[in-house]
């Protein structure tokens, strides 16, 4: 959605540019303008035509859901300053004495100033820590004199007579000392002189001024200052720079005073900028626009990572050289301006070798750090004939920046034939400016989309905004969305206001019903307003969005036309037709038209009655169909309704509890639910049947659902236990030797029953030699109860055969192990025939190595204690090995 100029204001905007351009080119025919390259000044038939123009109401220019705002028809190079103590107090100066302001951040209107002399432009405006704002402008009848500065208290409503601050024939500066340091409110202010240029200090709030300093290495306009900290002493340091040298080899040279401007030391002296664009007659231009690569400074005055870091921002072609398209560069100081820095480039557009950035301008908060920069950008126009004025910022000290966004919402023809200037290059201003509070900052800029020298400010970072409905129909209550569609670098909270002027009778009642903010974009809330007993006609309701100290701010307007309030029509919805019984319900009144009182009667519910507009927990005891009844009423009249067999109460249905299972037993058929076609679900549960094997030991909840012929559906839960089945384990299957025996061991607490087969034995171990098997193999079996009543069983082929050097070891007589089974501490006792060397190894049942001991010699007897740390019950297997024969032993943990 675009919204313009409204076509009244239009027409009035191109009348008076064209009265404009043709005043001046009228002029022109008559004189001769000699352009000096190495002076930025106005020229002087132009100074002569500003004189009778005057100054028009600012409009906020809305594009695309995003506010530029447009001051009026100035004379280019412009400048901005806000107030420490109010961040929605602008002050904003345009060539040649055109000034604007804002107490809101919004709305400006025009202010005056009493000079007392011919002024020449170059318009400069600084605020110190008091909320003093200083306004310099140069002055002199035949030529260029110097500088006067006027002051005001009040944000340029009223301005003290200007006095004389400096002296000099071109292109100043300014800036103040908005620290609480030892020279707090100073303030300082820089010019070209015919022998260089000069520097002066007010210490009085701009009263008095004295020259302190003359730098012999200014030549060329752009010569700059700033306040900066020294170390812990908040504005101890005093920047300036000259620019000096070959207009198309600027050198740099960088002065630093750390007494308060009254001495000074050079820094350092460099050569960063070269062409901007062409030479054109001895200038740099840019589309047949005179520019220049003035050294814009800054430092940080914040108590962050980067204090007292001083930041350069300049235009210069990238490749260098004549023709080329310039790019706009940052490099930083910490060290005062002795060393620099690498050129960093600010600009992100990707094929910038074809788009022109240039006529930079930058800002340093004074408590945040953030770096802003604004500039001229062509990224937009293939033909690189047309500008929007781009921005973004650092917060990282200038190593990186954030994304490049454009700050201005429409295009401008850079070549401006109709502005009414002239030159070639054309002069259509010099700088532009930039300045922030602690949260965004706003940018001014000349701009040139109607064809003419507008002066127009804009926020960044800033929201998007609009609202919906632009017109609403309002019989009693309706809604109004406050949007933020987009955003350009803001991630900052939105407020929203409203108001409507108040009626002749009756009243608006405005809420936000989910809140007056918005944190993430895009995104929307509802702005609700409530017309009381209204008179008919249209009202305008004016939604505002601001960030939370106040900026970025934005209006943006809808119409609200109050109409007769209809008669209400009943409508009711329940959270459930159909329910069975014991159950509860949810009525939700859907009347149109704002009904006031309400009057339920539920048959067959309880309550059976009720005057809420929303009754909650209506329940229904006895199986059956119902009928609901709602009569509402509003201003205006009543309606009635009655919704006949709406409630619908199922049948019972019961779902008993379920006996314990052990873990191993057969699938469990679900019986226990009624009525019987009900379908059973849950984990393990297929077919109707529970299998407790899949389910494992542990409690589980198994639901039973039912839906009968009038899809009345009910579900019910019970839990189920799985009882764990004892856990033994035989081992794996063992070969010995006919001499040797086997004690199979499963004694455990937790079982209380065994039965072992062949033998049907019930104790809960047995041995098992070569006697009763002989030479062959016999398959031992175990069934184990447990005392929960689940039982489990395992196996074990036991072979013996003649041994033949497998599982024995030469020399050892006999071998012991006690106690077994034990409970994780054992005797290990070896007698031998001849001396040996053996080692050991003990495993788990899984074959997880528990411990190991190497090199035991053995001769005659041995005897050790074995420690299994933290033994969990279960099977565990000793290997004893002299690295040809080895042995196998079960160890049983209880």
């Amino acid at each position: 959605m675009t919204n313009n100029l409204p076509a009244v204001k239009i027409s009035t905007i191109i009348t008076f540019t064209l009265l404009l351009f043709l005043a001046i080119n009228s002029s022109i025919k008559a004189q001769v303008y000699e352009d000096d390259p190495n002076l930025d000044q106005i020229p002087q038939w132009y100074l002569d035509q500003t004189k009778s123009f005057s100054k028009v109401p600012s409009t906020v220019v809305t594009v695309n859901d995003y506010d530029n705002y447009f001051l009026g028809v100035d004379f280019a190079e412009c400048h901005i300053a806000v107030n420490p103590n109010v961040p929605t107090e602008f002050f904003s100066v345009f060539n040649i004495d055109n000034s604007h302001r804002t107490n809101n951040g919004h709305d400006w209107s025009n202010s005056t100033v009493s000079w007392g002399t011919v002024i020449r432009g170059d318009v400069i405006v600084a605020y110190d820590s008091l909320g003093n704002l200083y306004y310099e402008n140069m002055y002199g009848s035949s030529s260029i004199l110097g500088c006067k500065v006027a002051v005001s208290q009040n944000n340029g409503q009223t301005f003290t007579p200007a006095v004389t601050a400096i002296n000099g024939v071109d292109k100043n500066w300014m800036a103040a000392d908005q620290t609480g340091g030892p020279y707090s409110n100073n303030v300082y202010t820089v010019m070209t002189s015919n022998g260089g240029g000069n520097f002066a200090r007010s210490t009085n709030q701009g009263t008095s001024w004295t020259n302190t300093a003359t730098f012999n290495t200014q030549s060329l306009p752009g010569m700059m200052v700033c306040v900066g900290p020294n170390g812990d002493i908040q504005g101890g340091s005093v920047y300036v720079v000259t620019n000096g040298g070959n207009s198309f080899a600027s050198n740099y040279t960088f002065y630093r005073s750390q007494d308060g401007g009254s001495s000074f030391q050079q820094m350092s002296s460099q050569y960063f900028a070269g062409y901007v664009g062409i030479n054109s007659n001895g200038r740099h231009s840019v589309e047949n626009m005179r520019t220049r690569p003035y050294p814009f400074i800054g430092a940080d005055n914040s108590y962050g990572p980067h204090r007292g870091r001083l930041y350069l921002i300049y235009a210069s072609n990238d490749p260098p050289g004549n023709g080329n398209k310039p790019d706009i560069w940052c490099r930083y100081s910490d060290n005062g301006g002795s060393t620099w820095s690498s050129d960093i480039k600010v600009n992100d557009d990707e094929s910038t070798a074809n788009n022109h950035q240039f006529a930079p301008a930058m800002w340093c908060d004074y408590k945040t750090g953030n770096l802003y920069v604004q500039w001229m950008d062509t990224r937009d126009t293939p033909t690189s004939d047309s500008a929007m004025i781009y921005g973004t910022y650092s917060d990282d000290g200038g190593e990186t920046f954030y994304p490049n966004v454009a700050v201005s919402n429409e295009k401008m023809k850079i070549n401006c034939t109709t502005c009414g200037a002239s030159g070639n290059p054309r002069y259509q201003g010099d700088y532009n400016g930039i300045v922030s509070n602690p949260k965004v900052a706003m940018a001014v800029w000349t701009d040139f989309r109607n064809g003419s020298f507008g002066s127009y400010v804009g926020y960044l970072p800033d929201f998007a905004m609009r609202v919906y409905p632009s017109e609403l129909e309002i019989a009693y209550q309706d809604t109004i969305w406050a949007i933020v569609p987009d955003v350009k670098l803001y991630n900052d909270t939105v407020i929203f206001t409203a108001s409507i002027d108040p009626p002749s009778s009756g009243d608006f009642i405005i809420s936000f019903p989910e809140g007056n903010m918005l944190t993430t974009y895009p995104d929307s809330i509802p702005v609700v307003v409530v017309a009381d007993d209204v008179p008919t006609g249209e009202y305008q309701i004016t939604v505002t969005g601001t960030g939370p100290n106040g900026t970025p701010v934005h209006h943006r307007e809808a119409t609200l036309i109050p109409v007769d309030l209809p008669m209400p029509v009943v409508d009711f919805a329940v959270s459930e037709t159909e329910l069975c019984y014991g159950s509860s319900v949810d009525f939700t009144d859907a009347t149109l038209n704002f009904p006031t009182q309400w009057f339920w009667t539920f048959e067959g519910g309880s309550p059976a009655s009720s005057t809420e507009q929303n009754p909650t927990g209506i329940s229904y005891a006895i199986p059956g169909t119902y009928d609901v009844t709602l009569y509402a009423v509003n201003a205006t009249g009543f309606d009635e309704i009655t919704k006949t067999d709406y409630i619908f109460v199922g049948p019972a249905m019961s779902f008993d509890p379920l006996d314990d299972i052990c873990q191993f037993s057969d699938p469990l058929v679900l019986t226990t639910g009624t009525p019987s076609a009900g379908t059973y679900f849950g984990t393990a549960v297929e077919n109707g049947m529970f299998d407790p094997e899949i389910a494992g030991q542990g409690t589980h909840i198994i639901g039973f659902t039912y839906t009968d012929e009038n899809l009345c559906t009910d579900t019910l839960y019970q839990e189920i236990n799985v009882l764990p089945a004892p856990v033994i384990n035989l081992g794996p299957d063992t070969t010995l030797c006919p001499d040797q025996a086997i004690l199979l061991d499963l004694t455990d607490p937790d079982i209380q029953e065994f039965l072992w087969s062949p033998g049907n034995q019930t104790t809960s171990f047995i041995t098992v030699d070569s006697a009763g098997i002989g030479i062959g193999s016999q398959l031992i079996g175990v069934m184990a109860t447990g005392f929960n009543g689940c039982t489990a069983s395992d196996e074990i082929v036991i072979s013996f055969e003649e041994c033949s050097g497998i599982g024995e070891i030469d020399g050892i007589q006999k071998l012991d192990i006690y106690p077994n089974p034990n409970q994780g501490v054992f005797n290990l006792q070896i007698s031998t025939v001849k001396p040996l060397v053996i080692s050991y190894k003990l495993y788990s049942s899984d074959g997880t190595l528990i411990s190991k001991e190497n090199d035991i010699g053995l001769n005659n007897a041995f005897e050790k204690t074995i420690v299994m740390p933290h033994a969990e019950k279960g099977i565990y297997y000793l290997v004893l090995s002299t690295g040809k024969q080895e042995l196998m032993r079960k160890i049983v943990v209880k």
